[in-house]
């Protein structure tokens, strides 16, 4: 009896401490993740160059490694120099706004706002001398070293960051059974057969649900171009490519998503005032139509049905990531709580919450 005690005190105090050790090593292990899924990706990339003979042999898996790796950079390298011109149209249309008259104009109206709080007597601040303040505040010398040294900590920490998950991802890359090995040599002989399993669903799941998100990401990017192109929008293809990536974020990317575009459009247009408000109630309208078929038609069949959650579940979990987690939390939430069921339904199979909340993943 006390030997059970024991052991199920030391299986508690062992999961604590593995919870603690995933805390203080979230960073590193959020790399290998990312890693792992770009090495899934980069795979067909690997397995076409290794099919190239040379003089009668295969060339090395180094190679396929090292040409995946520069598909992604290049990749990303496309998308920031499609992005630059959008940049640059953007700093133009800032660099043309008539800040005088802007001034003028803010001037009066706290003027106004001003005069409404000493005849409502409400406080004893004016707006004006708030503003003031509050923008002395903001200039001073001491917040702008902040900003500067908060701009190179975070340019030095994604240089790390960039490093660290492209060194990983080469060695996925030359070895499809690396991060298999690595997970099977930190298991206990007794179970390695439930991690065999859990490894086996998960790949499954898990590659459904991330082909799901680039169909996602593919139908929004051309609905969004499309329409907007329909409509005369400038740049609708780098904006459709926006909201498909924003679209990433459950719930908050297409609504932020949209703001960008809308505000966008607004500073691109070129025609008469008169036409500024139905030009940019059309685009709304793309963004609108875009969102309702995302909401009720793609995401319920690629999230839900992918990886076998009911959608309520779903909205849930993410509104519960949210909260710990943050916008990265809601980008984790469905792919984490998809590897959470199956773990519980491996090693807690039997219980009638996890049973209720595995039931779906065994029907086929």
């Amino acid at each position: 009896m006390k030997d059970s005690i024991f052991k199920k005190a030391l299986s508690v105090l062992l999961v604590l401490l593995s919870v603690y050790c995933v805390f203080i090593f979230r960073d590193l292990i959020g790399y290998i993740l990312i890693s792992v899924g770009l090495s899934f990706a980069g795979r067909p990339i690997v397995n076409l160059v290794s099919r190239i003979k040379i003089k009668g042999g295969k060339l090395p898996s180094a190679i396929g490694a090292l040409v995946a790796l520069f598909t992604f950079l290049i990749t990303g390298g496309l998308l920031l120099a499609m992005l630059g011109p959008l940049i640059a149209s953007q700093a133009e249309a800032l660099a043309k706004i008539d800040t005088q008259s802007l001034a003028g104009n803010l001037k009066g109206w706290v003027g106004a706002v001003d005069k409404i709080i000493k005849h409502l007597d409400i406080g004893h601040s004016s707006l004006s001398s708030l503003l003031i303040t509050e923008t002395s505040k903001i200039v001073e010398f001491s917040s702008f070293s902040n900003l500067f040294g908060g701009l190179f900590m975070g340019i030095g920490s994604a240089f790390i960051a960039g490093f660290s998950i492209l060194f990983m991802t080469f060695f996925f890359l030359k070895d499809a059974n690396l991060f298999y090995r690595i997970i099977l040599a930190l298991t206990p002989d007794s179970q390695v057969d439930h991690i065999k399993n859990i490894m086996e669903s998960s790949s499954r799941l898990l590659t459904r649900y991330f082909s799901g998100l680039i169909v996602q990401i593919a139908i929004v990017t051309i609905m969004v171009s499309s329409g907007l192109a329909i409509v005369g929008v400038q740049n609708a293809l780098i904006l459709g490519v926006i909201a498909g990536i924003l679209n990433l974020i459950p719930y908050i990317g297409p609504l932020v998503g949209a703001t960008i575009g809308l505000l966008i459009v607004v500073t691109t247009f070129e025609g008469g005032a008169s036409d500024l408000l139905p030009h940019v109630g059309l685009a709304f309208l793309v963004y609108l139509i875009t969102q309702l078929v995302d909401n009720f038609l793609t995401q319920p069949f690629l999230f839900s049905n992918r990886v076998k959650a009911h959608p309520l579940e779903i909205f849930i979990i993410i509104s519960m990531a949210s909260v710990i987690g943050g916008v990265t939390g809601m980008i984790l939430a469905v792919p984490g709580y998809t590897l959470l069921r199956i773990i519980a339904n491996e090693f807690l199979s039997g219980h009638k919450v996890v049973d209720a909340l595995t039931e779906s993943m065994e029907q086929k």
